[in-house]
């Protein structure tokens, strides 16, 4: 009987690398697409100084915690998966009070969320991130 873990961290990192892939794609669908450029003028509201320094916190968060992630660090599994719901509510800001994707935007930006829920999934369950994080004993 083999001992293989149930998830690689070849898999676990590409599942962080289309997550991230597939939400950068639905931005950059939407940034040139006629009809998200016309909405966005037409409902564009400025946001305030709160609301750029919190979006700008969570960044650089979402950012450290995805290079945690991403070299298999503990602390950056805690992190994500007590901010991941936390992070959810900035839509909520009024700054953000509308949104408008386009078809294919909203389809890679869909696909985005269910990588990120699945990697949220698997570091919750300790069979699929003990795996991964915890260092062979020699």
């Amino acid at each position: 009987m083999k001992n293989d873990p149930i998830l690689s961290k070849a898999k676990f990192r590409l599942l962080l690398i289309a997550s991230l892939l597939c939400i950068g794609l639905s931005t950059i669908l939407d940034a040139y697409d006629q009809r998200s450029i016309a909405v966005a003028e037409l409902l564009a509201t400025e946001p305030q100084n709160w609301e750029i320094l919190l979006s700008g916190l969570a960044a650089i968060i979402a950012v450290i915690m995805l290079a945690g992630l991403f070299f298999f660090k503990p602390w950056a599994r805690t992190l994500y998966l007590y901010s991941y719901f936390p992070l959810l509510l900035l839509y909520l800001l009024p700054g953000f009070s509308w949104t408008f994707i386009s078809g294919l935007g909203a389809i890679f930006y869909e696909m985005g969320n269910i990588f990120a829920t699945l990697i949220w999934g698997i570091l919750l369950l300790p069979s699929l991130y003990q795996s991964l994080f915890c260092t062979p004993k020699q």
